[in-house]
């Protein structure tokens, strides 16, 4: 293409519907493409498309090759991939592709695309803005050729996308493998702390309705992604890791957007002259006032972690849905210390842990033993684990007092399973939230901790996080 013929690129933009139909379809992809396919099993495209038939993706796939490969070359599994030496080769709409080639050849490559074929274009390929004047000379000529033929690009410099309803495990990373679908939607410039992300929250028995490794973002922003998710109500929570925000009121109004049981939980990155530098180097993005980005995401309703780790609980706390009306939270405990230390966590977070209701409070003095408190915070004591029903019958009164928004159970080290069970009974009884502080580790107690991750109650392992997820469920947004 001209260079001179060629229009200013802060004077191209996407077609907006065209755009967000793009990101649609890779929701709902039914055909695939890997770009850069070689006879060499270790190259990158190779890795990629092995992993879309790995896991399972049941559209139609192609391999588009870099040289004609000789038969044989690919093993057993591969007979529903179509290797073809261009992609002009391929005769039916593609809905996303891959391209898995070095940075001086991307642009080379999508021009070898039939105009209106491609409805979605990834670029893995590092050395652009980040890399210096040369890359960005490099990404500057990517997004003029993205713009002038109104091609939509995820990256470059990115890891790739998931998305486990379609399954479709369209990166270089086996982290992803065995994909969780659920109600978490993961948009990060960085790939491994997406990977990260993903791979916390699927241990933990949060499933995810996508992963978008955004990259450089020359194209398609994070603002882009977020204004699609608002369209997927299927989405409870919308997870990014953000370095740098290219158009607020696009960010802010593609937040805006998001419908009313949606919540948006944002790392922002780049907040010291390090982590600025850092970022810079990473995926070439600008500085940007720090405070600036606090105040907006304060009006915007935004929740903003101060690290992945937080950020991950944050998201693990909100992805069932359920919200606090009031600030009203019971206490139940097996563990007397640990029931004080999360009172005293709540109040000083702005939370009440009031007196039961006169009714339910009798009911309980019926129940606990002598030796434990029936009050509110509820301590069991250690004596009550030899004792599953009359915990469960103990727990199922809790769950009924009138004057609570939201719960949370303490438990030690309990390798009984049936006390797990219990509380996955009382999880579903009521329709407030609970969230369980289990202190005992997956080796100690892994049967009860299984029990316990498949329902899709929110489990931490101290009471600081406890209290912190109900700051999130209640409606907080600074959470740190």
């Amino acid at each position: 293409m001209d260079a001179v013929a060629m229009k200013s690129v802060t004077q191209l933009t996407v077609n907006a519907d065209h755009l967000q139909g793009a990101i649609g379809a890779l929701f709902k992809a039914r055909t695939v493409a890997v770009v850069g396919i070689s006879a060499d099993h270790a190259k990158l495209g190779n890795v990629i498309l092995r992993n879309v038939v790995k896991n399972g993706f049941a559209g139609n796939i192609y391999g588009v090759c870099r040289a004609p490969v000789e038969p044989g070359v690919f093993e057993a599994g591969y007979e529903r991939v179509r290797f073809v030496q261009a992609f002009s080769e391929i005769e039916e709409p593609v809905d996303v592709a891959l391209f898995a080639v070095p940075a001086d050849m991307v642009v080379t490559a999508l021009a070898s695309v039939p105009l209106g074929r491609l409805r979605l274009a990834v670029i893995l390929a590092s050395g652009f803005t980040e890399t210096g004047e040369r890359g960005a000379s490099l990404e500057t000529a990517l997004r003029q050729y993205c713009l002038e033929t109104q091609l939509p690009v995820v990256g470059p410099n990115c890891q790739g996308v998931v998305v486990p309803g379609v399954k479709l495990q369209m990166t270089f990373s086996p982290m992803y493998n065995r994909m969780l679908e659920g109600k978490v939607a993961i948009v990060s410039q960085s790939g491994a702390m997406a990977g990260y992300m993903a791979n916390n929250l699927m241990r933990r028995g949060v499933g995810l309705c996508c992963v978008v490794s955004s990259g450089n973002e020359a194209v398609l922003t994070a603002a882009d992604y977020i204004h699609a998710l608002a369209d997927k109500p299927e989405c409870r929570v919308v997870l990014c890791y953000i370095e740098q925000i290219k158009n607020g009121r696009h960010f802010a109004r593609s937040v805006q957007r998001l419908g009313p049981q949606q919540r948006i939980v944002v790392v922002k990155s780049g907040r010291s002259t390090a982590g600025v530098a850092a970022a810079s180097s990473h995926t070439g993005a600008m500085a940007s006032d720090d405070r600036v980005i606090d105040g907006v995401f304060r009006q915007l309703g935004v929740v903003r972690a101060r690290d992945s780790a937080t950020a991950i609980d944050v998201a693990m706390a909100l992805a069932n849905g359920r919200r606090m009306k009031g600030g009203a939270v019971g206490i139940l405990s097996v563990a007397g210390g640990l029931a004080v230390e999360l009172s005293d966590l709540l109040e000083m977070d702005g939370f009440t842990v009031p007196p039961f209701d006169p009714d339910t409070l009798e009911r309980l003095k019926a129940k606990v033993p002598e030796f434990g408190a029936s009050r509110n915070p509820i301590d069991l004591s250690g004596a009550i684990l030899t004792q599953e029903s009359l915990f469960e019958e103990v727990l199922n009164l809790f769950a009924r007092a009138r004057n609570l928004d939201g719960f949370a159970i303490i438990s030690t080290f309990i390798r009984n399973p049936a006390f797990a069970h219990a509380i996955v009974r009382m999880y579903r009884s009521t329709d407030k939230p609970v969230v369980v502080c289990w202190t005992g580790t997956p080796e100690q107690t892994p049967e009860s901790l299984e029990i316990l991750t498949r329902s899709g109650i929110p489990i931490y392992g101290d009471t600081g996080r406890v209290a912190l997820a109900l700051r999130a469920i209640r409606g907080d947004t600074d959470i740190s």
